[in-house]
């Protein structure tokens, strides 16, 4: 059963946003063979991304995610708002192979 998580994060400016995604880029590599499956990063606006991943676990997206927490605290990313929404995948399709 695999389980995904939404995160928006919406920052104060572009230039923490940037900063985020630029060290996003080499934090997310750290993750390989922690059971994350897939890690998409998109840009909502110049002050906000929308994160979607997906794991092989509950167990495991909560691991990652205390480990992105760690992460970011670490950082102290300013970070003015967080939502995040999870829950079971229950289908998904790729047309990229």
């Amino acid at each position: 059963m695999s389980v995904f998580k939404n995160f928006v994060l919406n920052f104060k400016s572009k230039e923490d946003c940037d900063n985020y995604v630029t060290r996003y880029n080499h934090f997310i590599p750290t993750l390989e063979g922690t059971g994350v499956q897939t890690v998409f990063v998109c840009r909502m606006t110049d002050e906000s991304i929308f994160i979607f991943s997906t794991y092989k676990s509950e167990a495991i997206a909560d691991k990652v995610a205390r480990l992105g927490d760690e992460w970011r605290e670490l950082n102290r990313f300013d970070i003015h708002d967080k939502m995040v929404l999870d829950g079971v995948l229950q289908n998904s399709w790729n047309f990229e192979k």
